[in-house]
């Protein structure tokens, strides 16, 4: 068993929009983490829950803390990304419910600034509730990209 460190060296998000709560281990390629859905959580509609939709979000956060933990073991931080989308996100049900505690799988399928990882979202019992193949891009170096884009 790994000791990781806190979410906030892995995840470059901050609490209200930080949703991994923690990384609880790896198996082989697979990265899992997860998020607790709480009474103020940010995508909560009162009286029906959180929209499973807010998993392709979780989802992309579990790609972010598969990355930090490579940062974290070459002694490098965490690094903003981007989110390109999926092509397909099917869910068995519409809503995750308050005290939910989700489960994400992330494994990487392709490597490179745009890079590829196929996603699972799942139940306490390991149910799955939502799969996708996820695309990011993460340049080499953020700064100079982001200079460029002004």
């Amino acid at each position: 068993m790994t000791d990781y460190p806190p979410i906030d060296r892995l995840v470059p998000h901050r609490r209200p929009m930080q949703l991994v709560d923690r990384v609880i281990g790896e198996e082989g390629d697979i990265t899992r983490a997860e998020h607790t859905i709480g009474p103020d959580h940010v995508f909560l509609v009162p009286g029906k829950g959180v929209p499973t939709y807010a998993g392709f979000e979780m989802m992309a956060q579990s790609i972010c803390a598969t990355d930090g933990i490579k940062r974290w073991r070459s002694g490098r931080p965490a690094a903003l990304g981007f989110l390109l989308g999926c092509r397909r996100f099917p869910a068995s049900r519409d809503w995750l419910q308050v005290g939910e505690t989700l489960t994400m799988e992330s494994r990487q399928l392709l490597e490179g600034e745009t890079a590829s990882y196929e996603c699972r979202l799942l139940d306490a019992d390991g149910v799955e509730i939502s799969t996708a193949v996820v695309n990011v891009f993460q340049p080499a170096d953020i700064t100079q990209y982001l200079k460029g884009q002004s």
